[in-house]
């Protein structure tokens, strides 16, 4: 490793460290800033932290103009950040990628589409078989139900009546809590889920609806 490689590492992980003792997850910014170390150390780049080396690091990804946005934006944060500790730093521009405004599309499947989809969730990790049939289940609810994938995600057992086939979704937008009536075939859906759910994990480590293989909530990503 260069000697300014370990100054810029020594320099981010303080970094970090300060702005996760403020309250912040800073998870993906961490991993850039991460990244933007191991660039200049495959680079075997040298000091001073400059502009064109921001850039070409931001380049180097690909992705959305929004992504490449992000990545530049931490960077230029943690530019100020190591200024203090060397004054020949360059001060990146803030605007250099601009942040696109465009709204896809959205892509509504048919109701065949759907069908496959559900189909080939249930057939992932035939060795874990409620592995797909949480995916194929869930998938199902937030196509009968619109909620929105971190909302199932957050269900725990006693927000969902199969009895009166209501869902309580606590703290959505706005923070309110709302009650979402559900088909008596998504019923029936979920009660089959149950069953399953409960004959893997008996004693469940977590009391979300949906469980992950380990038997943990699945994160909104998943």
């Amino acid at each position: 490793m260069t000697v300014f490689a370990r100054f810029l590492g020594e320099k981010a992980e303080r970094y970090i460290e300060l702005r996760q003792s403020l309250g912040y997850s800073f998870s993906k910014q961490a991993g850039t800033l991460r990244a933007f170390v191991r660039y200049v150390e495959r680079a075997q780049l040298d000091a001073p932290a400059t502009r064109t080396m921001a850039l070409d690091f931001v380049l180097s990804f690909g992705g959305a103009a929004n992504s490449r946005a992000t990545r530049h934006g931490v960077l230029s944060r943690f530019y100020e950040y190591l200024a203090v500790y060397d004054a020949q730093t360059e001060t990146l521009e803030r605007r250099v990628f601009p942040r696109s405004r465009a709204i896809p599309p959205p892509r509504i499947l048919s109701e065949s589409e759907l069908a496959s989809l559900i189909d080939a969730c249930a057939r992932i990790s035939p060795d874990i078989p409620l592995r797909g049939r949480t995916m194929a289940t869930l998938i199902g609810l937030l196509a009968s139900s619109g909620l929105r994938s971190g909302e199932v995600v957050r269900l725990d057992r006693t927000d969902v009546d199969l009895t009166n086939g209501v869902l309580l979704v606590r703290k959505t937008k706005f923070r309110k809590d709302r009650l979402v009536p559900v088909h008596t075939t998504t019923q029936a859906a979920l009660r089959h889920y149950v069953r399953e759910r409960d004959t893997a994990f008996p004693q469940p480590k977590d009391q979300a609806f949906f469980l992950s293989s380990r038997g943990n909530r699945l994160s909104a990503t998943a």
